[in-house]
């Protein structure tokens, strides 16, 4: 008994600690995003992974003339690249968040208001996508007089698109039905999620480009153009520890090469490295993150791993950060 007061005790103490900063976070969070970020003009985590998605999008959509789109969002997570497919990119001010000198170009991608017919999201994590489908449907009710086609979200493996469930597949069969309507385009999108593959990015490939018909539009990470072989065993040495296939890890000519096995045109392969844009700042934030974290108690010591790592990538440029879209001819 007299233990178990000593206890109570000790419990009653630590409330007048730090621990009620949780009771201070706003819920239901605003943004659920987790993704390398694009910062050349933020330094807010949700504003930098929503720029991300926004130049993938410029890299896909401002050369594509179709006028209904239809979207394969591999590893679209909790649903915020989901959200802002299926609702954001209806309005002109899709972009109004990003204050840049570019946002010109950025309105360019939505000028004929071009409709979504289509929006099927996988995501492998069985709690992603419930939240996300979740966050669609209520997005759905609060706006119910917006446009608005076919969106949902499954788990499933998009790595392995033959062991996709039946209702999955079923649910993309329009895109593979019309894809070879010109007035329709048909894009698989990977952001920040294919270098994760078991065991290579090829069988995706190969599907979207012999079955859906689709061209692909991806943020991705490739071996930079000059790596030692020091730098390349302590990169799979990381990668073990990380989970990562060290084979993902290949040159720009290798990855070109990959989606030319899958059947694209080389011609039509575009890759651009944006690397300045996306290892720094996210290294920053990073920091700051643990450095305002700790005192609160907030679990961030696995994000002081990560800030390593993206800063050894970024001094050492052995890993690049990538914008790559391959397209039907």
């Amino acid at each position: 008994m007299l233990e178990l007061v000593r206890r109570l005790f000790r419990r009653q103490k630590s409330l007048y600690g730090l621990d009620h900063a949780v009771l201070n976070v706003v819920l239901p969070l605003q943004s659920m995003w987790m993704n390398m970020g694009y910062w050349e003009h933020t330094s807010k985590f949700p504003e930098a992974c929503e720029s991300l998605l926004v130049e993938v999008l410029r890299a896909g959509l401002l050369k594509d003339k179709s006028q209904i789109l239809r979207i394969l969002d591999v590893g679209c997570g909790c649903g915020d690249s989901s959200l802002y497919l299926t609702q954001k990119i209806h309005t002109n001010s899709a972009y109004a968040s990003i204050r840049d000198s570019g946002s010109q170009a950025h309105a360019q991608v939505i000028t004929n208001q071009r409709p979504i017919d289509t929006y099927v999201g996988v995501t492998l994590v069985p709690e992603q996508a419930a939240l996300a489908q979740q966050r669609i449907n209520e997005s759905r009710k609060l706006d119910q007089g917006a446009e608005s086609g076919f969106a949902e979200v499954f788990c499933a493996d998009a790595a392995n698109p033959s062991s996709w469930p039946g209702e999955l597949k079923d649910s993309i069969s329009d895109m593979a039905d019309t894809s070879s309507d010109p007035k329709v385009g048909t894009w698989v999108l990977a952001l920040d999620t294919m270098y994760h593959y078991h065991p290579s990015r090829l069988p995706l490939f190969q599907y979207a480009n012999s079955t859906l018909n689709a061209s692909i539009m991806a943020f991705d990470l490739i071996l930079g153009p000059e790596t030692s072989w020091k730098q390349r065993f302590f990169l799979r040495f990381t990668c073990w520890l990380t989970s990562l296939p060290y084979g993902n890890f290949v040159s720009q000519e290798e990855y070109k090469n990959l989606l030319v096995r899958a059947g694209y045109e080389s011609s039509q392969i575009e890759i651009r490295d944006i690397s300045g844009h996306v290892f720094p700042g996210l290294v920053k934030f990073l920091h700051q993150r643990v450095r305002e974290g700790t005192p609160f108690g907030l679990n961030v010591s696995k994000f002081r791993a990560a800030e390593w790592l993206f800063g050894w990538w970024a001094n050492t440029g052995v890993i690049r950060g990538v914008i790559v879209t391959a397209r039907k001819s």
